[in-house]
């Protein structure tokens, strides 16, 4: 979930979707408590969708653009839910890349015109990394590599999601099966591991096809403002989600865990922050709006 705004932008799958991903927007009435949720985004006269696999993000002056997560496509949102091609890819076959990379793309962020950070995979399983691209130069460079340690170099034991603070020009990746959120510069140099926990991983589960629902999930969300970051933390299974009371960890871009707020008195699967005493909660059948959490 992303918040612009009073603007808040989620994806969803459907049943027998295929994998297709949907993209709505809902506008939030704080004064009076309220979501109202638009028709999907992207949607063609046809009945087609634009983008196969939308990922929205917030462009350096506040404007919403969408960028296609299976092929990096780049598109703006114009009449509240048409999508423009604008000729763009985050990368494309004339890319200028530093090793092979697959098309897939996620958590991207715009820095400045035409450049931006995401988190870029290797082909077949291999490595993810934080990445650069400057649009300009059609190249593509690396951050740092994302691992939690070398044992275990492959993106699927690494799931998680990268943040980045524009006023500080720093990013955060919390890791989904790991209780550890890694804070680095945009040069690569790690400002501050924060451990929220145990480790708990257990490698020999990477044998079985549904390793992740054999581990304890920890950071299954993260989002920020401008001075933290909130990471929603389960340290649970999967499967007992829905009878867990989650904690949200706030913390500065300095890696100092500032509050911990827990007594949450419904599952939580997704947060988005829309400032520092107020986020919006996906409880996994309504968003909820979370005000003055018990510490």
């Amino acid at each position: 979930m992303k918040v612009s705004g009073d603007t808040l932008l989620f994806v969803f799958e459907c049943e027998n979707g295929y994998g297709q991903r949907l993209l709505r927007r809902a506008i939030i009435d704080n004064a009076n408590k309220t979501i109202k949720i638009s028709p999907d985004m992207g949607k063609r006269e046809d009945g087609y969708y634009a983008s196969y696999m939308p990922y929205p993000f917030i462009a350096d002056n506040g404007v919403i653009h969408v960028v296609g997560q299976d092929d990096s496509e780049i598109f703006t949102v114009e009449n509240d839910t048409a999508f423009v091609r604008t000729r763009q890819h985050l990368m494309d076959g004339n890319s200028i890349v530093p090793f092979p990379l697959s098309q897939y793309v996620q958590d991207v962020y715009m820095t400045n015109p035409d450049r931006y950070v995401f988190i870029g995979r290797e082909p077949n399983g291999g490595s993810q990394y934080a990445m650069t691209a400057d649009l300009t130069t059609s190249k593509v460079d690396t951050v740092r590599q994302i691992n939690i340690s070398p044992e275990l170099q492959t993106w699927m034991p690494n799931a998680g999601e990268m943040i980045y603070s524009g006023k500080h020009n720093r990013l955060a990746f919390a890791y989904k099966l790991h209780p550890v959120i890694e804070i680095f510069d945009t040069d690569g140099k790690i400002i501050k591991s924060v451990r929220l926990g145990e480790d708990t991983f257990d490698s020999n589960t990477l044998e079985e096809a549904d390793f992740e629902i054999l581990n304890i999930m920890h950071t299954v969300d993260v989002t920020s403002t401008s001075d933290y970051i909130y990471a929603l933390n389960w340290a649970c299974n999967y499967s007992d989600a829905a009878n867990f009371a989650p904690t949200i960890y706030k913390i500065d871009w300095n890696g100092k865990v500032i509050d911990r707020y827990f007594n949450i008195p419904y599952p939580l699967y997704r947060i988005a922050a829309l400032d520092d005493s107020t986020m919006i909660g996906w409880t996994g059948k309504d968003f909820v709006l979370l005000e003055k959490l018990h510490q």
